[in-house]
Order: C-alpha cells, then sequence, then structure tokens
C-alpha cells in the first residue's frame, strides 16, 4: 500500500511540473486593450514614413506606403515564446506581453515599457527593429540629480 502511495505522489508531482513550465513558455497576452494600443504603435511605426521604415518595407517586399495587413493577435505559445528570447532581457514565468502578425512580420511588445516599446521580427525570428529607448527609473533620475 505504502508503495502505492509513493507512485501515486510522485506521478502528481512529475504531472504538475510540464503544466508550470508550459505556462511559463505561453507568455501571450491576449488583452484586448494592450492588444489596441499594440496595433496603434506598430501602425504609427510602418507608416511613419522614415528611411529606417522605408528601408525595412522594401527589403520585406512590402508596399511603399500605407497600412500593412492583415492585422492578427498571436496566440500560438510556440512563437510568443520564441520572441520573448529576442528581447535584450529576459521575460520572468508568467509574465505576459502582446505579440500582432503584421503581414508577413511579427511585433512583440516588451512587457517593461522602461526597457523599449517592442520588437519587430521576421517570420524567421530575427530582429528587423528594436522600438523605443530605455527610460530611467524614478531612482536613477533622482540620484542623478543629487550628484550634480
Amino acid at each position: 500500500m505504502k508503495r502505492y502511495a509513493f507512485l501515486a505522489v510522485v506521478a502528481l508531482t512529475a504531472s504538475a511540473i510540464p503544466a508550470r513550465y508550459a505556462f511559463a513558455q505561453a507568455p501571450c497576452s491576449t488583452t484586448q486593450l494592450v492588444a489596441d494600443s499594440a496595433r496603434a504603435e506598430v501602425s504609427g511605426v510602418l507608416e511613419s514614413g522614415s528611411q529606417l521604415v522605408k528601408e525595412l518595407r522594401q527589403e520585406q517586399g512590402l508596399p511603399n506606403t500605407g497600412p500593412i495587413s492583415p492585422v492578427s493577435l498571436v496566440r500560438d505559445r510556440f512563437i510568443c515564446g520564441r520572441l520573448a528570447t529576442l528581447f535584450d532581457h529576459e521575460v520572468a514565468p508568467g509574465v505576459s506581453f502582446v505579440v500582432l502578425r503584421v503581414g508577413p512580420l511579427y511585433y512583440a511588445r516588451d512587457p517593461d515599457q522602461r526597457r523599449g516599446t517592442g520588437i519587430i521580427a521576421d517570420s524567421t525570428f530575427h530582429v528587423l527593429l528594436r522600438l523605443g529607448v530605455p527610460v530611467g527609473t524614478p531612482e536613477s533620475a533622482t540620484q542623478g540629480r543629487a550628484r550634480r
């Protein structure tokens, strides 16, 4: 009887571990408000007309101007997990972020907006653009003033 109880505990423990790691590797956020905000951000960038964006659109075979469609919310945990590795920092387990498919590109909105806005990657998961600049925390701004 003790042997069966031990095996039951081992089986329960083993089944709990993969579920935890599956959640940790499924960082897709499907919050509509955040997705709408991300959609506006990436549209603003890709329709900006800057020289860098013009070159990106040309290299990716996109129209020279105008919106890129279709734009859809990504829910595939493999894609979100792969894009999480492209940020210039680690995304902690349980933290989610929005990923949009914009034509042939992916836009992953950085879950830590102080580090940057997000990244635009191609379908082979190569970063094409890093958006936004790191913003100092209020503590670092206060410390900087105190040193002057």
